[in-house]
C-alpha cells in the first residue's frame, strides 16, 4: 500500500510568518519517513510549506497514496480538519487518515469524529511502522501500542508505546524528501544567513505545566555527541548552511554530554554557528566557553515568566533572578542571549507580567509564547 506524509502549513497563508520569514522543514515528519525507508517501506513526502493546498492536492492526486499521514499542531489544527474533509472523498478513494503530534493526545475523540481513522500518541516512528503493517495485513488494531481509533462510535486508546531507549537507532531525518533550498534561499534573502535544524535529544525531566509531554514524555534520551557532530559535518558538506538551530528543549541539561559533543565537534571539524535554548541554572562559566568553542552565538532562555509566584505555579524549580545574574554572563562571553516567556497561563495578567515585577524590565523578553484553548471543540468546527 501506497503511505505518503504530509502536514497542513502554507507559507503563503501566514501573513505573520511572511514579516519573519525564518520557516524550518517537518523534523519529525521526515525522521517518521527515514524510519520507514529503514525498514523497506518506500513513502512520498509532501511538504506544504512553499506551496498551496491546491498543490498538494496534485500530488496526492498523482501519488494515489492509500494511507495519509498528517503532522498537526495547535497552529495547523483548522488546516488540518479542512484537509481531512475534501481527503475523505471519492475523489482521494477514500485513503485511510493518520494524524501524528502533541495536539492529537488533548484531542482524541474531536480528531476522530472529523474523518481520521487513526492517532498516533507519542513517538511515531515504530507505531507508524506498526500501524501501516496492521493496516496492510488487515489485523487486529488493538495489538498495536500507541494509537487512538473508533470502534462502535467510542474511542479505543491502546497501551502506551515504549519509547525509543537509544536514539542512535534512529536514522537521520529523511531530508532528501523536501526542497531545502527553499528554506536556505529564504533565510538567505530575508536575513543575509541561512539556517538548518538537528534534534539531538527528546523528552524532558523538568514538570513546567506549560510545556507538552505528550510526544516524547517527562524522560531524557540523547543521540551519541559522536553522532550529532557528523550531522552537522554532513549538513555542513552537503547544504552548506550559515547556521544552525537545535531544536532541544534544554541543550545544556547534560553537561557531560555537552563536553563531549564539544570534543566530536572539534575532532570531526564540525563547527557551524548554531543557537539553542536552554535554562539559565544549566549554564556555567565553562559550559558558555565550551558552547563558544563549538560554534554557539546565540542562547534563549527559557525564562518563563519575571513573576516569581507564576514561576513556582508552573514549576520550573528556579529563581527568577538566574536569568538576571546570566544576562551580563553570556554577554560577557561573547554569546547573544535571549529571553522567552510564556502567557495564556492562569494568574498571568498584564499588570503582574509586564509592569509590577522588574525582572522583565532588566531581561525583556525576546519572544512570547500564549498557552491557551488546547480543546477548544471550535476548532474543529469547519
Amino acid at each position: 500500500m501506497k503511505i505518503l506524509f504530509t502536514h497542513a502549513y502554507y507559507l503563503s497563508s501566514d501573513p505573520k510568518e511572511q514579516t519573519i520569514m525564518k520557516p524550518y522543514p517537518p523534523l519529525g515528519l521526515l525522521y517518521v519517513s527515514a524510519y520507514l525507508l529503514s525498514k523497506n517501506i518506500q513513502n512520498d513526502v509532501f511538504d506544504s510549506t512553499f506551496y498551496s493546498q491546491e498543490n498538494q492536492l496534485d500530488f496526492i492526486r498523482e501519488k494515489k497514496p492509500e494511507i495519509i499521514c498528517i503532522y498537526t499542531n495547535l497552529m495547523t489544527k483548522i488546516e488540518v480538519v479542512k484537509l481531512i474533509k475534501i481527503l475523505k472523498t471519492a475523489e482521494f478513494n477514500f485513503p485511510k487518515i493518520i494524524l501524528g503530534w502533541s495536539d492529537v493526545t488533548f484531542n482524541l475523540e474531536n480528531y476522530l469524529k472529523t474523518g481520521a481513522d487513526f492517532l498516533i500518541i507519542g513517538e511515531g516512528e515504530e507505531t507508524t511502522f506498526e500501524l501501516y503493517d496492521a493496516i496492510c495485513n488487515k489485523t487486529d488494531f488493538s495489538t498495536v501500542n500507541g494509537i487512538a481509533y473508533l470502534e462502535n462510535g467510542s474511542v479505543v486508546k491502546t497501551s502506551p508505546r515504549t519509547k525509543f531507549r537509544e536514539l542512535d537507532d534512529l536514522p537521520l531525518p529523511n531530508r532528501d524528501a523536501i526542497p531545502n533550498e527553499k528554506y536556505l534561499e529564504t533565510w538567505k534573502n530575508n536575513h543575509g544567513e541561512s539556517s538548518m535544524t538537528i534534534s539531538t535529544q527528546r523528552g524532558c525531566p523538568y514538570t513546567c505545566k506549560w510545556c507538552s509531554t505528550a510526544v516524547y514524555g517527562q524522560s531524557y534520551r540523547r543521540r551519541p555527541a559522536h553522532l550529532v557532530a557528523a550531522e552537522m559535518k554532513m549538513l555542513k558538506e552537503k547544504y552548506n548552511p550559515d547556521a544552525i538551530w537545535f531544536v532541544d528543549d534544554v541543550f545544556t541539561i547534560s553537561h557531560k554530554w555537552l563536553t563531549a559533543f564539544h570534543e566530536e565537534v572539534v575532532k570531526q571539524n564540525a563547527q557551524i554557528r548554531f543557537e539553542c535554548i536552554t535554562r539559565a541554572e544549566r549554564l556555567n562559566e565553562e559550559i558558555l566557553k565550551l558552547l563558544r568553542e563549538a560554534g554557539c552565538f546565540r542562547i534563549w532562555i527559557g525564562a518563563e515568566s519575571g513573576s516569581q509566584k507564576i514561576i513556582d505555579a508552573i514549576r520550573p524549580p528556579r529563581r527568577c533572578e538566574s536569568c538576571q545574574e546570566n544576562d551580563t554572563r553570556y554577554q560577557r562571553d561573547g554569546h547573544r542571549d535571549r529571553n522567552i516567556h510564556y502567557g495564556g497561563l492562569s494568574g498571568r495578567n498584564a499588570g503582574r507580567y509586564f509592569g509590577n515585577d522588574t525582572i522583565p524590565e532588566r531581561c525583556k523578553s525576546d519572544a512570547l509564547y500564549h498557552y491557551g484553548g488546547l480543546s477548544d471543540k471550535r476548532h474543529f468546527a469547519v
